[in-house]
């Protein structure tokens, strides 16, 4: 695994995205939903019986590494499951112009994260999508990145073999694909001393998750 560590960033155009998510960035989610206000009792419940993990604020060095990690290519299509505040989806449209969903379950995070979309200037190219990722066709994806549990992933992997395309990219943060092996793999130590493992898979209907290596000769 190789192993990267961030002490800044230096990308200048990334400068107001780091402004609209600093309050927050390093803040337990525990935390973070408190600053955020309260749920409904109806959001509340509905939140207690399909949440799948405890949201977290991903440092942005991370998220850059993450992207760079998928390989995106401009024009593709990225998913993020579990978005919280849309930090994901801002920085793959920004940096890497491509067009991303999010999708969260959470209302005051989907509030959030369109007040910000729409203060840059990226409501063409970012969606975000209030819902369970384990209801959402995935079809449309060229990449999806994910930051969730063991549990969740084990929850997940059986929508991600149902609709994901040959060729599409999983970026997995922390976690792994339970039962698969992947093809490229970092750990990103960040700002707040954390280390991060992240992991990307390459999924083929005929193969099964297979090496980045094929992926990328099949593009050529």
């Amino acid at each position: 695994m190789t192993r990267v560590s961030y002490r800044r960033m230096a990308a200048p155009q990334l400068v107001l995205l780091a402004g609209l998510l600093l309050a927050g960035a390093g803040r337990a989610g525990a935390q973070a939903d408190a600053e955020l206000g309260p749920l409904s009792p109806a959001d509340a419940a509905r939140i207690s019986a399909r949440s799948l993990s405890d949201w977290e604020g991903t440092p942005l060095p991370v998220v850059e590494k993450m992207l760079e990690l998928a390989h995106l290519r401009p024009g593709e299509v990225l998913y993020d499951l579990g978005s919280g505040d849309g930090r994901i989806v801002i920085m793959a449209a920004q940096k890497f112009g491509v067009r991303a969903v999010g999708i969260e379950l959470d209302p005051r995070r989907c509030k959030l994260s369109r007040e910000r979309i729409d203060r840059l200037g990226l409501i063409e190219q970012v969606q975000i999508i209030q819902g369970d990722v384990l209801e959402q066709d995935l079809t449309p994806a060229d990449v999806v990145t994910v930051y969730m549990t063991r549990y969740a992933m084990q929850k997940l992997t059986p929508r991600l073999d149902k609709f994901l395309r040959d060729g599409t990219r999983v970026v997995i943060c922390v976690d792994e694909l339970p039962g698969k092996k992947p093809t490229q793999s970092v750990s990103v130590t960040a700002e707040n001393n954390r280390t991060y493992n992240l992991r990307l898979y390459v999924f083929s209907r005929q193969e099964g998750w297979t090496s980045f290596s094929k992926f990328d000769e099949k593009k050529r």
